[in-house]
């Protein structure tokens, strides 16, 4: 592996440096590039993605001293995996990028240039201003100068409301994908997601997620995320639906295992940071629900919300390991427990309006007790992590955030019916 400085670089800033930092690198086997997003060959760990002709092969965590890229190719089985899709058949598919943001993030130009490398010819890219009065936005992107790159305001503050200006703003694309103002994504990122689309039949696919692999591992906070889950990033396709599918939709994917909560809940799924969805979906779904998500009293569940309406209205959702991001983790504790807690509030949220609009499943949810008490007792890699030194604030935390969920929720859609009263006046 070269010196080459890492995509991430002094991004860093003041950060506490973890002892069990990673470097972070993605390999193309076939030609031997690597591409760093942060840290170095002096790091005593390191996640390396291995990558071949677009397709995710691989993905290792490793502990030593140097020689980290050539172990993991070393150890990356031979082939190439099959997948139920054609690669190529999107290439035609007209698409919109939507990036969130209130311009306080500085990796916000990094992540716009990540999407508009894209390799997929026929799309543009939404940036949705969510603190427009600020002009942080357009000061950060003030260097980018492209045609196929749109800033749209929405001065009414949360993600559900952004990412709805954004669907607003991309009426005319067959297909609307999101992802973060924090988030790196693949040159192959969306090209993925659209061959997943157009090969499958017709109208049956709804949505396409994709994995977020840490994009730096350099403080214990961004350890600490990982090693409780993190977000989805398994290396298998995998097709969720809660209805049954025809033959040819099957072969997209192994079926979905949602665990206990599932379909009342879709965290297995995929998360914002990397989803898209086709133009019949959308119509299906009309809006993100802005009693959810960042910036509403509830933190969070947008997303996995917008999931299991998709599902409910018939469509099928397909996770597809190829469509690759790489996310920046909180790099701070504080941080972390802060999302944490958003993690429970959005949770008990969107369990509750789950089921406000199907009581029915009251009675399953209820018979899966025993089993949603063994995936979060105390001691769990689910609650404590998989490492030995993971703060137990965080799942305090999750679990504060989760028994007041429900009052939030309630105390959100008041909010937002007395907004909607004030904008009909």
């Amino acid at each position: 592996m070269d010196n080459s400085p890492s995509i991430l670089g002094d991004t860093v800033g003041a950060v506490h440096v973890d002892p069990r930092r990673s470097l972070v690198a993605v390999v193309e086997r076939d030609t031997q590039a690597v591409t760093v997003l942060s840290g170095d060959e002096a790091d005593p760990r390191a996640e390396i993605l291995v990558r071949e002709q677009g397709m995710t092969l691989a993905h290792f965590r490793l502990n030593g001293a140097g020689g980290f890229v050539e172990q993991a190719l070393d150890q990356t089985p031979q082939g190439i995996p099959h997948r139920g899709w054609t690669v190529g058949a999107g290439k035609n598919t007209q698409a919109s990028v939507v990036v969130c943001t209130m311009g306080k993030n500085p990796l916000l130009p990094l992540a716009v240039k990540a999407v508009l490398a894209q390799t997929h010819g026929a799309f543009e890219v939404i940036v949705v201003d969510n603190d427009p009065v600020s002009g942080d936005v357009r000061r950060l992107l003030a260097g980018l100068d492209d045609p196929r790159l749109r800033i749209v305001n929405e001065p009414r503050r949360g993600l559900s409301a952004a990412r709805n200006r954004g669907l607003h703003a991309a009426e005319g694309s067959e297909v609307v994908a999101f992802t973060d103002d924090d988030a790196l994504v693949n040159p192959n990122w969306l090209s993925s997601m659209l061959d997943v689309f157009a090969s499958a039949p017709s109208g049956e696919v709804g949505a396409v997620t994709g994995p977020a692999f840490a994009a730096e591992l350099q403080s214990p906070s961004q350890r600490f995320f990982e090693s409780r889950g993190g977000f989805p990033h398994g290396l298998e396709p995998v097709v969720w639906s809660v209805r049954p599918i025809s033959p040819e939709c099957a072969r997209l994917g192994q079926a979905g295992d949602g665990g206990p909560l599932y379909p009342l809940a879709t965290a297995r799924v995929g998360a914002g940071v990397s989803m898209a969805f086709s133009r019949a979906a959308l119509q299906a779904l009309r809006t993100f629900d802005e009693c959810l998500g960042a910036g509403s009293p509830t933190r969070g569940g947008e997303d996995l919300d917008a999931f299991a309406r998709v599902m409910r209205a018939g469509f099928a959702i397909v996770y597809t390991p190829d469509s690759v991001v790489h996310h920046v983790h909180r790099r701070d504790l504080a941080g972390l427990e802060q999302q944490t807690f958003g993690d429970g509030t959005g949770m008990a949220a969107l369990l509750f309006k789950s089921l406000l609009h199907h009581p029915t499943e009251l009675v399953t949810l209820l018979r899966r007790i025993p089993a949603i008490l063994a995936r979060v007792r105390p001691g769990t890699d689910r609650m404590s992590g998989s490492e030995d030194d993971v703060p137990s604030v965080l799942s305090r935390k999750e679990v504060q955030g989760f028994l007041v969920g429900i009052p939030l929720y309630l105390q959100s859609r008041g909010r937002h019916a007395l907004s909607q009263v004030g904008s009909q006046r």
